[in-house]
C-alpha cells in the first residue's frame, strides 16, 4: 500500500478576506461591499508594500474594497463595510452576516475572532430592466 501525501494549502489573510466577502455578498439583504476612502488610504500606506510583497499571510492583515482580514496566532478577525437593502432590517442583516462569516472561518481550521460589520448605506435594491 503506497502512502499518498496529503496536499495542504496555507490559509492566508487574503483567502480569509475573500471568504468573508463572498459569504457577506451571499447573505440576503446585503447589496454590496462598500470600499471607503479610509480603506483606500490604508492600502496606499506602508501595508501596501507588504501586500505587494506577500499578498496575504498566515499572520498579518489584508485589506481590499470593504473587507479587512487579520490573522494572528490562528485567530481570524474580520471587518466588513456593507450596503444593505432597505427591505431588510439592517441590524438583522449585520447579525446574520456576522454569524455566517464566523461559521465560514471555522471551516478553515482557524478560530473565528471578532467580526465587525459597518453598515455604510441602506437603500432600495436596484430594479432590473425588463426587456
Amino acid at each position: 500500500m503506497s502512502e499518498q501525501p496529503v496536499q495542504g494549502q496555507v490559509i492566508t489573510s487574503q483567502l480569509i478576506a475573500s471568504l468573508a466577502a463572498r459569504t457577506a455578498l451571499e447573505t440576503p439583504g446585503v447589496l454590496r461591499l462598500e470600499p471607503t476612502i479610509q480603506g483606500f488610504l490604508a492600502r496606499l500606506g506602508p501595508a501596501a508594500l507588504q501586500n505587494l510583497r506577500n499578498p496575504g499571510s498566515q499572520n498579518g492583515t489584508y485589506r481590499h474594497d470593504g473587507v479587512t482580514a487579520t490573522i494572528s496566532d490562528g485567530t481570524a478577525r474580520i471587518h466588513l463595510d456593507i450596503a444593505t437593502d432597505i427591505a431588510y432590517t439592517a441590524l438583522n442583516v449585520a447579525e446574520t452576516v456576522k454569524h455566517r462569516v464566523r461559521e465560514s472561518i471555522s471551516h478553515t481550521g482557524l478560530t473565528p475572532g471578532r467580526v465587525d460589520i459597518s453598515i455604510l448605506a441602506i437603500e432600495p435594491q436596484p430594479r432590473t430592466k425588463l426587456s
